[in-house]
């Protein structure tokens, strides 16, 4: 028999709680779950309590391949005799946004390319990615970004909402080998299905207000050219510098570590952890000095490592257009406004307003 991949099958969704059951066997299931308004990655036991129609998670599911505390070894003090007990498992992603499988895609550039990190290498091995269709709301911008389908990334199945079904598309041999050990849950494809398949790629796009949208040719000349702009320092008045907007980012990877002993001091272990270049701490260096010691620093660093550092490191935005910074900075921070008013889109609007008014009168 030869190999051969199926491009894509029909899931119905009366099958889908199976078809969820049936992942656990090709490891450990996570999927977005539900508490009080908010929905978050966890691992399922109950499948029943998967949500399939949420806007986005509060974290990404980039904490469970890159986690926001890792112990990275040990070692004692008198012996120099390093320890690492480093044991992933086999896991099951369910449920991604075409914005965070993009996500994922940068952090794969990030950690991979040049001078691979072994730990997430065996990490993304062991890791089975299943995205999902889904809606936008007012913070999402995905479309501006690029990322609002999962065109481009890694991935080993989708799953497109057309209704009654969801369309499976396949996209790596170890998605293949699920549908194939699965084969009595899925249907072949009617003429019908790819219909609404392709029609949910235009109601999606339908679904973004475009005039809300930012601009983002070109974007990473204009905030190199905007570098010394007053919008940085009128912004940041409002910034809080929680660093809330970095660590709910998808492709946000900035950590330090540090070394904490046991209770008598023989063994020590190495720390890492998720930090953020807005807090005042991640600029310092030794002697005392900040090279970033104000909001307004620290808030354009972020603007310009995701605009214009990334684009030089990867060749591909920092930003993934997911909202999450948006909708959960306290301060009420837009990043969308903040490029608006970058690029003077904002004085342009209240222009036109006023020369509206003229003519009205």
């Amino acid at each position: 028999m030869d190999f051969h991949i199926d491009k894509a099958k029909i899931l119905p969704k009366e099958n889908i709680l199976k078809f969820l059951d049936g992942l656990k066997k090709f490891g450990v299931l996570i999927a977005p779950k539900k508490k009080e308004e908010k929905f978050y990655f966890d691992v399922i036991e109950d499948t029943s309590e998967v949500e399939f129609n949420y806007i986005r998670t509060i974290l990404p599911p980039k904490k469970f391949l890159v986690p926001y505390r890792r112990k990275r070894f040990s070692y004692n003090v008198d012996t120099l005799d390093f320890e690492s007990r480093f044991t992933p498992v086999d896991q099951v992603i369910f449920g991604i946004h075409s914005c965070d499988l993009h996500g994922i895609s940068i952090l794969d550039s990030i950690y991979l390319e040049e001078n691979p990190d072994p730990r997430y290498l065996e990490v993304r091995k062991r890791t089975i990615l299943i995205g999902l269709s889904c809606r936008p709301d007012e913070f999402c911008f995905c479309l501006s970004t690029g990322t609002a389908f999962p065109d481009g990334t890694n991935w080993d199945l989708f799953l497109t909402d057309i209704g009654n079904n969801y369309f499976v598309t396949i996209g790596s041999p170890k998605g293949d080998e699920i549908v194939l050990s699965l084969k009595e849950l899925f249907r072949e494809i009617t003429k019908e299905d790819l219909t609404l398949y392709k029609q949910s790629t235009s109601q999606k796009k339908l679904s973004f207000d475009l005039e809300k949208l930012p601009d983002l040719g070109r974007i990473s000349q204009v905030i190199e050219l905007e570098y010394d702009s007053e919008v940085w320092e009128e912004e940041a008045k409002r910034c809080l510098g929680c660093g809330t907007c970095t660590n709910v980012c998808p492709t946000c990877f900035c950590y330090t570590a540090v070394d904490v002993p046991d209770l008598d001091g023989k063994k020590v272990s190495r720390i890492e952890f998720t930090t953020s270049c807005q807090y005042p701490y991640y600029s310092l260096v030794a002697g005392g000095h900040y090279f970033k010691p104000k909001y307004s620093d620290r808030f354009k660093h972020r603007y310009y490592h995701k605009f214009v550092g990334y684009p030089y490191q990867i060749e591909k935005l920092g930003c993934v257009g997911c909202g999450r910074c948006s909708a959960e900075c306290p301060a009420k921070i837009s990043i969308v406004e903040t490029i608006k008013k970058l690029r003077g889109v904002e004085n342009e609007e209240k222009s036109g307003e006023v020369i509206n008014e003229t003519s009205a009168s």
